[in-house]
């Protein structure tokens, strides 16, 4: 649930927000035209990119080329909320802001990655104080101030040590990315998203999806997730010493009791008494 939502806007459009959320709660922002920089000031996320998955923790920073996401947010331990500044960038404004420099961000790149994890944490947190300033006074965040800051940011984070990613980034950052089938789930077959997310990781409608899915893996996308997660949890039952609760999560599955059923529908044991016959026959 989204406790509060502050926002400043340039040209009609919003390019800062401050965002206080209670998790638990999953985000699906699509960046179609725009990139994006989050901040988490309190509690963090577990971001999904169509080939990617990356933790985002409290006082870390990431930036986001355009594309599809699933955020899954996460509490601050002591204040029960999550807070997040975001820095929304647009093509045009970009364009605005640089005038001829922006070409040197729009050359011709190799990198397939969406996410960008930026690592220089005090250069950051200077910076979200000086936003913060304009939230507390919304009055004073005029037009040419607020292209100072996005210009600002842009340069503080080609001062980073991560700066050749970051020009990597701007390289192709408004050149929409489409992420094969076989590379979404490779990077999440098993991930608690469902067939529309993984859709629209893919960049597919539902009907596509399994239409394209089949295709490539001469079955349905459902069983084949099901029957892929199946046999690792067959595995972690007989060679690990993870617990049941812990499997199902590793697997995909949020709900321990949905993972029993579906091991016993497939397997027609119980995980437990699985367990037991495999230790058994190592004794």
């Amino acid at each position: 649930m989204v406790k509060n939502r502050q926002h400043i806007e340039l040209n009609g459009k919003t390019i800062i927000e401050k965002l206080q959320v209670l998790p638990p709660l999953r985000q699906s922002p699509v960046f179609q035209n725009e990139a994006c920089f989050l901040y988490f000031s309190e509690g963090g996320s577990q971001i999904s990119a169509p080939t990617e998955q990356v933790q985002i923790n409290e006082g870390e920073s990431v930036l986001l080329k355009c594309g599809t996401y699933f955020a899954d947010l996460i509490e601050n331990s002591q204040t029960g909320i999550c807070e997040v500044f975001v820095v929304h960038f647009f093509p045009e404004i970009l364009q605005q802001i640089f005038h001829e420099e922006v070409e040197v961000f729009q050359k011709n790149s190799t990198s397939n990655q969406y996410t960008y994890r930026i690592s220089q944490k005090n250069v950051i947190d200077h910076f979200i104080q000086s936003l913060d300033f304009y939230f507390e006074n919304p009055k004073m965040a005029s037009q040419e101030i607020l292209y100072l800051k996005v210009k600002e940011l842009v340069l503080l984070l080609l001062q980073t040590e991560a700066a050749a990613s970051i020009m990597d980034l701007y390289s192709h950052l408004f050149t929409p990315q489409k992420a094969s089938i076989s590379e979404v789930m490779a990077t999440h077959l098993f991930s608690n998203l469902t067939l529309e997310q993984l859709a629209s990781l893919a960049g597919q409608s539902l009907s596509t999806f399994k239409r394209e899915f089949k295709k490539h893996f001469g079955d349905s996308p459902a069983n084949y997730i099901r029957n892929k997660r199946m046999a690792k949890a067959a595995d972690l039952l007989a060679y690990s010493s993870y617990s049941i609760n812990e499997i199902s999560f590793q697997i995909g599955y949020e709900d321990s009791s949905y993972f029993s059923r579906a091991f016993q529908q497939k397997f027609e044991v119980l995980p437990s008494d699985y367990r037991k016959s495999h230790q058994q026959k190592e004794i």
